[in-house]
């Protein structure tokens, strides 16, 4: 009787702790808070309020008062950047031939920077006009952002390949945007309200004290559009300056700091019956800062290395509990300039798995006069022979799926961008021409052009650059 005893217990033990290491985690997985984004609202319970926790630090710099990306995945740096007044930029791709094959260089678009004179500069003031130029079978679709800043404030029109518009009105204080107001613009007035931020500041030290917001605005699965109903969200500081209190809907959290060092703090993000959801800590250790958040879905650790005052390296490792652990790290140059971006991705359900590991890299190569010279981007793929964490990963592939090469004229002014690798998921995804395309910049005007006369299609660009079978 003893022996079989002490048989069931040898093979018992092992299976009950196996079922309660199961049971504890799929319990674990089933109590996490949603955490869910409504397309894109932000609505998601303690991850909003921690990411409105990191947004709240830049708020005393004042609000950002201007248009959202259309893609909320947006490239890696801007090319109209490097676009001087008064000059163009021609975006040149290279199609593919009905066999499959790429042909020469196609004009596809352009974009012209100038100041705002005549009768733009009489209704808007002194600014800048950006205007695009996107070719469609043989017309154009023009659209164009004006932008306008003054000592009080700051005016931007944004309208469409499809002529809708978008104004966005900003009011300063004290120097700095305390108020944003976006609104459809139709025959010269605001049609109907999209957004409105608004900063309420103390009105003996100019400090903030509260910060309002509501929008319309929203991404469906990566794209912008404009809803019907509001987001609202509001915001309270300390005399600090400090985020205690965030409001959405009806959601309300609120922020518990250890001390009033700058330096050394650490945040507790509670909700209304003072459940402790999240946290925040910051901590200097001589020449590193390392800041580390989290909620009961995910937790991020980084640490940043500085020399002299100048930031050098950072690295981070951020796991999304039951889903992936990403690591990465940064380099940069000793003029701020990043040169290395590094991540490496890997799926993950119970401690100790892992699977699916893949790497991408991002590097920056720059000249001696500090002109970016190339960006080169590497997506690498990994394979383990057992899926723990312990296991060693092996190199599957390695493809570069971009490659820019930046031309410059003897004055140190960018003449080209050159893409010189295909990334065939991103031209697709973004509707795009990021595959074998080209950018060169002009002082030319383009002229005698024929505008679009039909509807806006956004779609047909897309489907125009799928690539076409092969015949076999």
């Amino acid at each position: 009787m003893k022996k079989s005893l002490k048989i069931f217990l040898i093979v018992a033990a092992p299976l009950l702790l196996v079922a309660a290491f199961c049971g504890y985690h799929a319990y674990r997985v089933y109590s996490l808070d949603s955490g869910v984004y409504l397309s894109g609202d932000g609505s998601g319970g303690p991850e909003s309020a921690l990411s409105m926790l990191r947004f709240s630090k830049t708020l005393p710099q004042g609000i950002v008062c201007r248009a959202l990306p259309d893609y909320l995945r947006a490239y890696d740096f801007d090319p109209n950047a490097f676009l001087e007044i008064g000059a163009a930029a021609d975006y040149l791709v290279r199609p593919y031939d009905r066999s499959g094959n790429r042909t020469g260089y196609e004009f596809s678009q352009r974009y012209e920077k100038d100041s705002l004179e005549g009768e733009l500069r009489s209704l808007w003031g002194e600014g800048t006009v950006i205007t695009q130029y996107s070719k469609d079978d043989s017309c154009f679709r023009v659209a164009k952002v004006f932008q306008v800043e003054s000592a009080d404030s700051v005016v931007m029109l944004k309208t469409g390949l499809s002529g809708d518009s978008v104004l966005y009105v900003g009011k300063r204080k004290n120097g700095m945007v305390t108020e944003c107001v976006a609104c459809k613009w139709r025959d010269r007035h605001c049609d109907e309200v999209i957004s409105e931020d608004k900063m309420e500041l103390d009105s003996v030290s100019g400090k903030l004290i509260s910060y309002t917001s509501r929008t319309r605005e929203t991404y469906v699965e990566g794209t912008l559009s404009v809803g019907n109903e509001f987001y609202a969200d509001k915001m309270m500081f300390d005399s600090l300056q400090r985020l205690v209190e965030y409001e959405f809907g009806d959601q309300v959290f609120r922020y518990e700091y250890s001390s009033n060092d700058t330096a050394n703090y650490k945040v507790n993000i509670l909700d209304e019956s003072g459940r402790k959801v999240g946290f925040y800590k910051r901590k200097l250790k001589k020449n590193r800062e390392i800041v580390k958040y989290g909620t009961d879905r995910s937790e991020t650790e980084i640490t940043r290395y500085y020399e002299n005052g100048k930031l050098v390296k950072e690295t981070s490792e951020k796991i999304s509990f039951y889903e992936s652990v990403t690591f990465r790290a940064k380099l940069f140059d000793l003029a701020g300039n990043e040169v290395l971006d590094s991540a490496f991705y890997e799926e993950t359900f119970f401690p100790g798995l892992r699977f699916d590991p893949n790497a991408f890299i991002i590097k920056h190569e720059y000249g001696e006069n500090g002109k970016l010279k190339s960006y080169k981007q590497i997506q690498e793929s990994y394979g383990k022979a057992i899926p723990f964490i312990f296991v060693p990963a092996s190199l599957k592939s390695r493809n570069e799926v971009g490659r820019l090469v930046f031309d410059y004229d003897e004055t140190g002014r960018i003449k080209s961008i050159t893409g010189e690798s295909e990334d065939e998921s991103r031209a697709i995804r973004y509707s795009f021409p990021f595959a074998m395309w080209r950018i060169v910049y002009s002082n030319d005007k383009l002229e005698n052009y024929e505008e679009c006369k039909e509807p806006y299609d956004p779609y047909k660009r897309l489907n125009a650059r799928r690539r076409p079978k092969k015949k076999e």
